[in-house]
C-alpha cells in the first residue's frame, strides 16, 4: 500500500471534498484524485462515492466510522462533512 494513497483518501474522508483535500495537503486536485483512485484500484472496490453534493464514503471505505475516528470501521455508507 502507498502512503501517499492512504494518505489522500484521508484527507478526503476528513474534509469531505477532493478540493478541500487537495488544498489542505497541498497538491493538485488531479493528483489527489488519481492517488485515490489507485488506492480504490489496490483495494478492488470502491471506498468513495462521488457526487454533484459531495463525496460519500463507502461501507468498504470504512463508512461513518472511518469519519469519526479516521479509521475504517461503520456499519453503512455515510456522507462525509458539509
Amino acid at each position: 500500500m502507498d502512503l501517499e494513497e492512504l494518505r489522500s483518501f484521508l484527507a478526503v474522508v476528513e474534509t469531505g471534498s477532493f478540493l478541500a483535500a487537495a488544498t489542505n495537503l497541498g497538491v493538485a486536485r488531479a493528483t489527489l484524485r488519481r492517488r485515490v483512485d489507485a488506492l480504490e484500484a489496490r483495494a478492488g472496490v470502491p471506498l468513495l462515492e462521488r457526487s454533484a453534493r459531495g463525496v460519500s464514503v463507502t461501507e468498504a471505505g470504512g463508512g461513518d466510522g472511518a469519519r469519526a475516528s479516521g479509521r475504517a470501521g461503520g456499519e453503512r455508507a455515510g456522507r462525509v462533512g458539509a
